[in-house]
């Protein structure tokens, strides 16, 4: 690595930097469930420094230099980063008492080496959390995005859902995410299952399961549990050539969703049900 290289990496700024210049209030305008939540994803590239309304817009114009230079030189968006991000999401575990989490989050308590636990389901695996780190028990790869996402979970407090259901489009500040979500997920899951939706229902068992939903004039519909208080519909309608209907595919999601988790991680979570069923389980993007 040339020195140029190594002193960006060393004078790098980091989550907690940018953490320290948000209200720290946890106020969601951003769409992410805490401010350190946003810092990170601002950090990784993820989202727009311009998301959160109560940073001195006059501390942004440097920070911004430094972000748009950080992100060309692939700085933060390496594994470390991630590394960095999990350690400041182990901090946060640090100060919650996961006896009294458990039952909002659909958890169970665990003793490990470690100290307590929790034992979380996650689709169909089953995650061990401890303080120090996130392992799935049968012992398979939890990438560190899902690390993120699952101490996201843990650290947002989980709320019951409402049971009633809304598309993207209905929650607030999802206007960027509506476009990810579209180009990332139900477009690709269109294009694949049109004229196929009978493979559907033997793909979609591995991590979810089919629901009967005719009454909405729908082909085909699964419902995904990716953590107990966080189930995300997906709902196709296939092609009609004689009609001139292209296949159509459609997320929706609890109304209550955000009070649970934050939209990053929603659309990550939607696109590790699109990788599945589109077959590509360790493809990430």
């Amino acid at each position: 690595m040339d020195t140029e290289h190594r002193k960006k990496i060393e004078n790098r700024l980091t989550p907690l930097q940018l953490y320290k210049l948000t209200p720290r209030t946890n106020c969601r305008e951003c769409g992410f469930a805490t401010c350190l939540a946003f810092s990170t994803q601002v950090i990784v590239g993820q989202a727009s420094l311009d998301a959160c309304p109560y940073m001195d817009r006059s501390l942004l114009e440097p920070i911004r230099a430094q972000l748009a230079e950080q992100h060309e030189a692939g700085i933060g968006v390496s594994r470390e980063s991630f590394e960095k991000t999990l350690d400041f999401l182990r901090l946060e575990l640090e100060k919650w008492d996961f006896e009294k989490i458990r039952e909002s989050l659909g958890a169970r308590l665990i003793q490990k080496d470690e100290g307590p636990g929790l034992s979380i389901p996650y689709f169909k695996q089953t995650i061990a959390i401890t303080r120090k780190d996130v392992e799935d028990e049968s012992g398979a790869e939890v990438t560190p995005w899902e690390k993120i996402l699952i101490c996201n979970y843990v650290i947002g407090g989980a709320v019951e859902p409402s049971g009633s259901w809304v598309g993207m489009e209905s929650l607030p500040n999802s206007v960027s995410k509506i476009k990810s979500l579209k180009s990332h997920c139900e477009n690709p899951l269109a294009e694949h299952f049109a004229g196929r939706i009978s493979e559907l229902p033997s793909v979609v068992e591995q991590i979810g399961k089919p629901i009967d939903l005719s009454e909405e004039k729908v082909d085909f519909a699964a419902e995904f549990r990716v953590f107990p208080k966080l189930i995300i519909r997906v709902l196709w309608w296939d092609a009609d050539p004689s009609e001139g209907f292209q296949c159509r595919t459609k997320f929706l999601f609890d109304s209550r969703v955000l009070q649970t988790i934050d939209l990053e991680s929603l659309v990550f979570a939607s696109e590790r049900i699109t990788d599945h069923l589109l077959g590509r389980a360790n493809h990430h993007h």
